[in-house]
C-alpha cells in the first residue's frame, strides 16, 4: 500500500489511502472484539497476516507522520478531516480492543495460578506433629513464607 522512491524509502501515503487502512485495520480488530465476545479466539488466525501487515504499515506511516508532521498541510482539509475521524474511531475500537484481551488475560492467569497453587497444596508434604505436640510446619510452607516476605538480616527461618 505504500508507495516506494528511487532509493526505496518509504513516502508518506495519502490522506485517504491511510484512513482505509485505518478502516481496515478497525474493521479486524472490531471482528476480532466479536470473537472475543463469542469466545472463539481461534477465529483469530483469519486475519493474523493481514493485520499484521497492515499494523506494520500503519506503525511506518506514525513514523513517517512524526517526522514530518507538516507533510499533511499540502492536501484537502475534508480529507484530514475525515482521516481525523477515522483516527478517532479506531482509538476507540483500539481500547475496547485492549480491555477484552487484558481481561480475557487476567482470567487465564488467574486460572493458571488457582491450577498451580492446588496442584503445590497436594504435593505438599502432610502437615505432622512436632514433639512438643505442636503442628509442625512443613519446610515447603516456611520457604514460601521467606519467598513472600521480607527477610531481616539473622533470622532464622
Amino acid at each position: 500500500m505504500t508507495a516506494e522512491t528511487q532509493n526505496n524509502g518509504p513516502v508518506l501515503m495519502k490522506p485517504d489511502a491511510l484512513a482505509r487502512l485505518i478502516a481496515r485495520l478497525s474493521d479486524i480488530l472490531e471482528q476480532e472484539n466479536k470473537l472475543l465476545h463469542e469466545n472463539n479466539p481461534e477465529g483469530f488466525k483469519a486475519t493474523l497476516n493481514e493485520k499484521t501487515r497492515l499494523i506494520a504499515t500503519y506503525n511506518q506511516q506514525m513514523t513517517l507522520v512524526k517526522k514530518n508532521p507538516d507533510s499533511f498541510k499540502a492536501f484537502p482539509k475534508s480529507e484530514i478531516d475525515h482521516l481525523k475521524k477515522t483516527s478517532e474511531d479506531f482509538y476507540t475500537v483500539l481500547d475496547r480492543h485492549f480491555r477484552k484481551l487484558s481481561t480475557a488475560r487476567t482470567v487465564t492467569e488467574g486460572l493458571v495460578k488457582s491450577v498451580a497453587d492446588e496442584v503445590a497444596k497436594k504435593k505438599a508434604p502432610p502437615r505432622g506433629y512436632t514433639a512438643r505436640a505442636a503442628v509442625a510446619d512443613p519446610l515447603s510452607n516456611r520457604n514460601a513464607r521467606a519467598v513472600n516476605g521480607a527477610i531481616a538480616i539473622n533470622q532464622v527461618i
